[in-house]
């Protein structure tokens, strides 16, 4: 990943070089220190919070190298310290006691500021003061995750997303995990806008598609996810950006597609369902279950229906509406009345125990998708449901989604979860995720 960071350091070092010379330092990890002033008597214990990005889901702050602390005060010199080592924890020690003490915090790592905070605090006499000082990003993500549909005239192996504006150029790699492309752009200069450019390209190296977008804003501390809808093309591509809400910025690749019934098994299957809804969901009532179009096509339901057995031999099935589409690389939620679905049905239910699933097109010759799940933990041939919990298809496994370790299990709200494939934060009706995101 190529970046720039020299304009901003250089404005950070301006502002230290004016401040008087370092009077106290720290070495190590956090050790205590005797400061200026031999006379003074209090102590305070600081410790520094790295706040995370908004809407970021990791919990862990990169790694640090080297701090700078500041303290001001009416009618005192500025103190200063400084230490190296990752530690997030320091004892100050002589500082004079009073109100409004002013702490002021910067967190690097190779030079690079990454954490800044600051606060007021009162340093009592004679006694320790445990000072929590949070510290803010001064940097931005983005991440981008996109669908690679199954029948691409070309497969995808390899790409680039560029990112250029006033701090410089930043760039990363495409990876490609099952059937998933995504980009990661971290520690990025944020409060600004940048083109964009991304292209994809097959093993040899040829890029397939290519495009380009201007004047993107990224907040500053926040993580910007750009979920990217790829459609297939042999022609050219063309990509446009939507601004919704302040401070949300949702990057869309559009390719030339044409809408067409299902015809191959597959391309539309069944991806995540709430079988067995707790009492708080409202019982059978609050049941759902989502299907995702895996083609580079927008698919024509009219014609199809799911199809649940019970063990018992009674089968009940769902018709979809002959207006039904559904976008490739898109989740339909289909559930009954008390349930958060894009589709209501009343006639029709899940089993809440043991059941199979199946996708019927074209007048029930082809069978579009099907699984068996079971909520008796010793059927280890069956993907596994339990009351209260939804059962998710695990995002990096969806060419093996036939296998129980390919699905996960969560609870409807954003608890912690736990399954076959691993632990997901919570379910995503209407979107395929990892489980362990």
């Amino acid at each position: 990943m190529e970046k720039t960071h020299s304009a901003f350091r250089l404005l950070f070092l301006a502002s230290i070089l004016s401040m008087p010379v370092l009077e106290g330092c720290l070495s190590g990890k956090g050790g205590a220190t005797t400061g200026p002033g031999a006379a003074g008597t209090a102590q305070v214990r600081l410790s520094l919070t790295p706040a995370a990005l908004v809407r970021s889901d990791a919990a862990t702050a990169p790694v640090l190298d080297s701090v700078f602390i500041r303290i001001t005060a009416e009618g005192i010199a500025p103190l200063e310290y400084s230490y190296s080592g990752d530690s997030m924890a320091v004892t100050l020690e002589g500082l004079p006691a009073g109100d409004e003490r002013l702490v002021s915090a910067w967190l690097f790592r190779a030079g690079k500021l990454l954490y800044a905070g600051r606060g007021s605090f009162t340093f009592r006499r004679e006694a320790r003061t445990d000072a929590a000082l949070r510290c803010d990003p001064q940097f931005s993500r983005v991440k981008a995750r996109f669908h690679l549909p199954i029948g691409l005239p070309a497969s995808i192996s390899g790409g680039l997303l560029k990112l250029s504006g006033s701090p410089g150029q930043f760039s990363a790699a495409l990876r490609v995990t099952d059937e998933f492309g995504s980009f990661l752009v971290d520690e990025l200069p944020g409060g600004v806008r940048y083109d964009v450019t991304m292209a994809l390209s097959d093993s040899l190296g040829k890029v397939r598609y290519q495009a380009d977008r201007s004047g993107v804003f990224l907040p500053l501390g926040e993580e910007a996810r750009w979920d990217l809808s790829l459609l297939p093309s042999e022609a050219s591509a063309g990509i446009s950006l939507s601004l919704g809400a302040p401070k949300e910025a949702t990057l869309e690749a559009g390719f030339p597609s044409r809408k067409r019934k299902p015809a191959r098994p597959g391309e539309v299957i069944l991806s995540e369902f709430y079988a067995a809804p707790g009492e708080k969901d409202s019982a059978s009532q609050g049941e759902w279950f989502e299907i995702f179009n895996r083609s580079g096509d927008t698919l024509a339901l009219g014609g199809c229906r799911v199809s649940r057995d019970r063990s018992t031999g009674v089968t009940r099935s769902y018709a979809f509406d002959s207006a039904q589409t559904l976008e490739p690389g898109k989740a339909l939620v289909l559930g009954r009345t008390a349930a958060r679905a894009d589709v209501h049905y009343s006639d029709f239910s899940l089993v809440n125990t043991a059941s199979s699933l199946v996708i019927l097109c074209a007048g029930d010759s082809l069978v579009a998708d099907s699984l068996r799940y079971s909520s008796t933990a010793s059927d280890s041939s069956a993907i596994p449901i339990r009351d209260g919990q939804v059962t998710s298809l695990d995002a990096p496994k969806m060419s093996r989604r036939g296998l129980p370790g390919s699905w996960c299990l969560t609870r409807q709200d954003a608890g912690s979860g736990t399954g076959m494939a691993g632990s997901a934060a919570s379910a995503s009706p209407g979107k395929v995720e990892s489980c362990r995101e």
